[in-house]
């Protein structure tokens, strides 16, 4: 009798004693998921199609607040692939957790990583809360961009080939005069100052900055007769453009995003350039028409093929005293040339480097 009272007394102790553990177990994850914050970094918010950015997500909590098991997941856009985007943390005292992971964009836009979710778990797997925490945190992914080789042609009929010839001055030195009251310091030419008695003063020839536009077309029926040839056009109107702000020639950007976009350009506001081409869209047919400004210049026309709206609207450019370039990324027949070349345009046919560069990156 007295060893079946023992035997019971042990087995009692044990029941009780597990369920007050058990029910322990249920209660903490209902109390982890009190209080949690979410924040998230990337160590480069401006990427090219292909490319890989870090993401860090670091998940902080109370510190009084207890647990047993986080798991961290955070979502990515769905034109990302990402590996090891979530984790497991085990119990400690520490009151942040950090996540860093790579994903790769695969297609030109603007995307956001906005949501992570927290599942957190009992002692013994049984039971996980889920809580979903939201930060928005923005990505552009812009088309891939080169350095164009034959550049010197882009200039050739433009009124700042003078300026890349002479060195990319802004401005050239048309005559030394004497010295007066009033002429800024900069201007004082003190080489020649030296062998004559006074100071010179330098006069800069003024000569319009008529600049260059760069114009990106495609209707909705190019993009989807071939994909890939409209995005290669988007390339091929980043390359231009990058290459012209490099040279720091006043470019003039038009791309269609649900409505024609004009930005002018320079090498402060690249970025927000990479902005636009990753957010071009097709231009319906109803809004194929396009005024341009009446003036001087030289101005591209970037598209997938050569259409009869491009050809009108070269032959319409071309009346306004403008020199147009086509850019087309489908080869072009002997008929075609001959057909911009009587819409008085002329075609332009950008060769790649092979020391490919980013923009924003790369050798002024």
């Amino acid at each position: 009798m007295f060893a079946m009272f023992q035997g019971g007394f042990v087995s009692w102790f044990l029941f009780y004693g597990l369920v007050f553990v058990f029910l322990f177990s249920c209660m903490i994850p209902f109390l982890s998921v009190i209080g949690l914050k979410i924040d998230r970094t990337l160590r480069n918010n401006s990427i090219e199609v292909g490319e890989v950015v870090t993401v860090e997500v670091t998940l902080s909590k109370p510190a009084y607040i207890p647990f047993f098991y986080y798991q961290l997941i955070d979502r990515t856009p769905e034109t990302f692939i990402s590996e090891k985007n979530e984790q497991l943390f085990s119990f400690s005292f520490d009151n942040r957790f950090t996540l860093s992971y790579d994903a790769k964009g695969l297609q030109r836009g603007v995307y956001q990583f906005n949501q992570a979710s927290v599942y957190a778990n009992d002692l013994f797997g049984l039971i996980w809360v889920k809580r979903s925490l939201q930060v928005n945190t923005e990505v552009v992914v812009s088309p891939p961009f080169y350095k164009i080789a034959n550049k010197h042609e882009l200039f050739a009929y433009s009124s700042q080939a003078k300026h890349v010839r002479k060195g990319l001055n802004e401005d050239l030195i048309s005559s030394i005069r004497h010295y007066a009251a009033g002429d800024r310091l900069s201007k004082i030419d003190w080489k020649r100052s030296a062998g004559v008695s006074g100071l010179l003063t330098k006069e800069f020839e003024t000569e319009e900055d008529k600049g260059v536009t760069v114009v990106h077309f495609a209707t909705s029926d190019d993009a989807f007769a071939d994909p890939l040839q409209y995005e290669e056009s988007i390339k091929d109107a980043a390359s231009i453009t990058s290459t012209l702000i490099q040279d720091r020639i006043h470019t003039t950007l038009f791309v269609y995003n649900d409505e024609w976009v004009r930005k002018e350009l320079t090498q402060k506001n690249w970025k927000h350039a990479l902005r636009l081409f990753a957010m071009i869209n097709p231009v319906p047919q109803t809004k194929a028409e396009w005024a341009f400004p009446e003036k001087d210049g030289l101005c591209f026309f970037i598209t997938p093929r050569l259409s009869k709206s491009i050809l009108h609207m070269i032959r319409t450019t071309a009346m306004n005293r403008i020199n147009v370039y086509l850019v087309a990324t489908e080869a072009l027949t002997q008929e075609q040339f001959l057909e911009v070349r009587k819409a008085g345009g002329h075609v332009f046919i950008p060769h790649q480097h092979h020391d490919r560069l980013r923009g924003e990156k790369s050798e002024s």
